[in-house]
């Protein structure tokens, strides 16, 4: 399956604790590491979502959730991705799970959609290319200065139930920016 940016948009986060489980993934990453995969299998057989969805201070809606990857150190090939949901700044993290904080400022967004053919790439593969690229075009760049972190936005809406009914889902995928000086 490829991929395809569908839209595109710069807003204003306004910050928020990303809490969940997180695992360390290898760079490069390859098909046969399926350590995301269990992570999400994991959460949701051991009620470590249901935990989550039953939090105050929640930021989105109860079945959405985001997939964060981040603590990028050049040179270790690894980063951790931590499968949750998002919170308000300084909502309490439970025994069991970890969180880290998204500093607000300016996010660059795009939605990337699954399709039949090849082209653009594998949907979570390509998404961080396919805002990036629209980034750039728009006067942006990545910033930095927040931490070094994307993140995956599952949404109900968009992806959730188009998989259920049989089509090709939306991933929301956010990238911290700032516009070119």
């Amino acid at each position: 399956m490829g991929s395809k940016l569908v839209k595109f948009e710069v807003c204003n986060f306004p910050g928020a604790r990303v809490i969940g489980r997180s695992v360390q993934v290898m760079e490069p990453t390859t098909a046969a590491d399926t350590s995301i995969e269990d992570l999400w299998a994991t959460l949701e057989r051991d009620g470590g979502l249901a935990a989550l969805q039953a939090l105050p201070r929640r930021l989105m809606p109860r079945a959405d959730t985001v997939g964060w990857m981040g603590d990028w150190n050049p040179g270790e090939g690894a980063y951790t991705y931590l499968a949750g949901m998002l919170f308000e700044p300084g909502a309490a993290v439970p025994e069991g799970f970890i969180a880290r904080d998204i500093a607000p400022g300016e996010m660059a967004v795009g939605w990337i959609q699954e399709t039949a053919g090849e082209e653009g790439g594998e949907l979570h593969a390509a998404a961080s290319g396919h805002v990036g690229r629209a980034r750039d075009a728009h006067g942006y760049t990545y910033d930095g200065s927040r931490g070094l972190f994307e993140m995956e936005v599952y949404t109900q809406a968009r992806f959730y139930r188009a998989l259920e009914r049989g089509e090709l889902p939306i991933l929301d995928f956010y990238t911290p920016c700032r516009q070119n000086k």
